[in-house]
């Protein structure tokens, strides 16, 4: 059947053959107008399916044909079965001039697919606010949570409160926490005639539900951020194996190793980190699995008004590293099993997200101020988000002697916060290697978050306030690429879209930035470090090993990386790869498609 356009060119055609000095000649030139056409039509990719696609494409005008891309990655591509429209993909050579402000002009593209259509980028999207904080708050910025004394010391007594301040550390461990609250009893304070105060208020309804993105809310990557997050705002379930009575030691420990990769997880972005991503680590069997009676149950950190059992039935099952098949009820003030733990895992820590964040800081702070001061007799609240607690001067305590009372009256300055002392953060750079190294989702969160407070100088963070300090840098530094679209900042999003192009600029503009070391050094080495270490494992000669720094993200129906590549001619190299499918589940042959950029861009 012909087309439209075949149709317009035959009707012309038609018209002009009416003359007669020139119609034979028209004639053959319109048959050789509709063969063009046809061949045309043939090239191009299947109209988009996806919303967002269709409209940027109608946006755009045109779309780029496959024959753009190297003829390797076209063999990958159609290998997986991918659509060629869920695909975008561009490589841009960077100047020899990095960390060069005035030679910041791009490149023409190697090649480019797709690169102006907006897509899910999943975990990828963490380059965006890890390189703006870089850029807003410098390398070398650090967190302070802070503790202050409110009212009078008499006699080893404070008549007042004690106040905890949040800051938004990203990576606030258990230890730190105590080793504040630990600075008032170092004042020589021994008992506190009135609260202690948890000031999170920096962060205002931040607060999310945990299940609701996947369903699976303790998974360590559901977690909520917090201004006093603390142990990544989960706990640490410890396994230990009991052995019968006279049972032999059969089999030598082995080092602890992880397993449970993000990669096979559904509906997650890359989750493995150290800590607060790793859903679990197990050794090796010290002990016969037949010799095991059960599982020790320990908790980290301690929690006040928290119930969960001590030990855990061993049954004698395969091993199977899924967390929520053992698990089974985590709730604010307990931990309940349903189901028994193979006594084939050996040792295991299992990471699970607290449901909520400022109960599971304030059991925290309880059970530890319970060791600093066991004589504390006032009440841990939360600082009321209506009143500014840190500029209110408090009213002088009853309880103090008569003429103290006096002479503050009439000779003594107001009773406001005074502070104690603080914890300091790791530094900036430090914290962003955390996050793009392992995918820390909360970290990037609390990054995103601290950028209106600390770049922009407000008193409260919201959402809302973060991706518009996020928008109003990305007009005045990228004003010619399009802005992204963040409803979460660490991309455990599917509403979030960014096109390959703009993550292109950014990198670009990180490339010519004085921070390019850092923020470079901050991604996996491809098959040697981060999330792209696996590329060694799925194909070993890939000459991209090495030689690429690289942001993976992974999502059901998504899979993306963006980075550098240092050539073999010692050239670098932006690239962006971004698949969005229905039909693609994290698998293999999505990845394939990209680990191919990756070594065409290597070999130039």
């Amino acid at each position: 059947m012909k087309n439209s356009r075949q149709f317009v060119g035959l009707q012309t055609c038609a018209t002009q053959l009416l003359s007669l000095k020139t119609g034979l000649l028209l004639w053959m030139a319109c048959l050789s107008l509709v063969g063009h056409t046809s061949d045309t039509t043939q090239v191009q990719p299947p109209i988009p399916t996806d919303p967002v696609t269709k409209q940027s494409h109608a946006v755009m005008g045109h779309r780029d044909s496959v024959s753009k891309l190297p003829e390797t990655i076209q063999a990958k591509l159609a290998q997986a079965n991918i659509p060629t429209d869920s695909m975008s993909m561009v490589v841009q050579p960077l100047t020899d001039n990095p960390q060069n402000a005035a030679s910041t002009t791009l490149q023409t593209a190697l090649f480019s697919y797709n690169a102006d259509v907006p897509r899910t980028p999943a975990s990828t999207q963490k380059l965006i606010p890890t390189y703006v904080a870089l850029d807003s708050l410098g390398k070398d910025f650090v967190w302070q949570t802070k503790l202050y004394q409110h009212g009078f010391v008499w006699k080893g007594t404070l008549y007042g409160d004690v106040i905890v301040q949040g800051s938004g550390d990203p990576k606030l461990e258990n230890e730190r926490l105590y080793q504040l609250l630990a600075m008032i009893k170092a004042q020589g304070i021994k008992q506190v005639q009135g609260n202690l105060i948890i000031d999170n208020r920096q962060f205002d309804g931040v607060k999310f539900d945990v299940n609701a993105f996947d369903g699976k809310g303790l998974r360590p990557y559901n977690a909520q951020p917090n201004a006093l997050l603390t142990n990544f705002g989960t706990v640490e379930v410890d396994l230990v194996p009991i052995a019968k009575p006279n049972a032999i030691a059969a089999i030598k420990p082995a080092k602890a190793s992880a397993s449970g990769s993000s990669a096979t997880t559904s509906n997650t972005s890359d989750l493995y980190n150290e800590a607060a991503n790793l859903e679990q680590i197990q050794s090796k069997p010290s002990i016969n699995p037949k010799d095991v009676a059960a599982y020790q149950v320990s908790l980290k950190p301690a929690l006040a008004n928290f119930t969960m059992p001590t030990t855990l039935k061993a049954s004698q099952e395969p091993c199977n590293s899924n967390q929520d098949d053992w698990i089974g009820t985590l709730t604010s003030t307990g931990l309940s099993f349903h189901q028994t733990a193979s006594a084939f895992c050996g040792e295991q820590k299992r990471y699970l997200t607290f449901p909520d964040g400022d109960v599971l800081v304030k059991q925290q702070i309880i059970a530890d101020w319970q060791k600093i001061l066991p004589n504390f007799i006032g009440n841990i609240e939360f600082a009321n988000p209506a009143v500014p607690y840190m500029q209110q001067a408090k009213a002088i305590p009853q309880a103090l002697p008569w003429y103290i009372r006096l002479y503050l009256k009439y000779f003594g300055k107001p009773l406001t916060p005074k502070l104690v002392g603080y914890v300091a953060s790791n530094p900036l750079h430090e914290q962003i290697k955390d996050i793009n190294q392992h995918s820390n989702n909360v970290m990037t969160e609390q990054i995103a978050l601290s950028l209106p407070v600390y770049a922009d100088k407000q008193r409260i963070s919201t959402y809302p306030k973060t991706f518009a300090y996020i928008h109003q840098w990305w007009q005045q530094k990228l004003p010619q690429a399009q802005p992204p679209v963040m409803t979460r900042a660490s991309g455990l999003c599917r509403d979030c879209r960014v096109a390959p192009n703009s993550m292109l600029a950014l990198l670009t503009l990180a490339y010519h930035s004085p921070n390019f070391t850092v923020y470079r050094d901050s991604l996996g080495v491809a098959g040697e470090s981060g999330t792209i270490k696996a590329l060694k494992l799925r194909q070993p000669n890939n000459p991209a090993i090495g030689h690429a720094w690289i942001k993976t993200g992974t999502l059901d129906n998504v899979t993306s990386m963006a980075g550098y590549v240092q050539g073999k001619s010692g050239k670098w190299y932006a690239v962006v790869g971004m698949i969005n499918a229905d039909n693609v589940k994290n698998n293999s042959n999505a990845k394939a498609v990209l680990d191919e950029m990756l070594a065409w861009t290597a070999l130039q």
